[in-house]
């Protein structure tokens, strides 16, 4: 468990950090990670978003915002229903997201080649064991909230 924690507040230490995003912005590192999601889901709606994220509606207006503000995102609304509202990068957040995705990959090389070190079942263990730290923590996040 101990281990588990280092790992988290490492990874959380990372999110800490911003990164130059063209002349003008930075971005952190969980800004960073929401225009990947949206450039791979290009028209993504807001609730069909949030629900994905695990996270209110709120929650993405807000972060939406911050990377509108920036000229990363923009919203918008289709023909149709008045009410959906609709997330797409714009031209600067889908260059960004382009380097983005390159850098990623250069950064994931070194964890990609250490597993291929080991068997396949090794591999689909250690994944659906993440999962199900994944899905453990939500249900914790969910027990917590009813603490209050």
């Amino acid at each position: 468990m101990e281990l588990f924690i280092q790992a988290v507040q490492k990874y959380n230490a990372l999110e800490k950090i911003p990164a130059k995003a063209g002349a003008k912005h930075e971005l952190y590192h969980s800004e960073r990670h929401w225009l990947d999601k949206i450039g791979s889901h290009p028209g993504v709606n807001v609730t069909e978003f949030a629900r994905s994220a695990g996270i209110t509606k709120g929650a993405v207006s807000q972060v939406v915002s911050k990377l509108e503000r920036k000229g990363f995102v923009r919203r918008y609304k289709s023909g149709e229903n008045d009410k959906e509202v609709f997330l797409e990068l714009t031209r600067e957040g889908r260059e960004h997201y382009s380097r983005h995705k390159k850098k990623n990959e250069e950064t994931l090389k070194p964890l990609v080649e250490e597993l291929k070190k080991y068997p396949g079942d090794k591999v689909e263990f250690f994944i659906s064991l993440l999962a199900w730290i994944g899905q453990y923590l939500e249900q914790s996040r969910e027990q917590m909230k009813g603490h209050r």
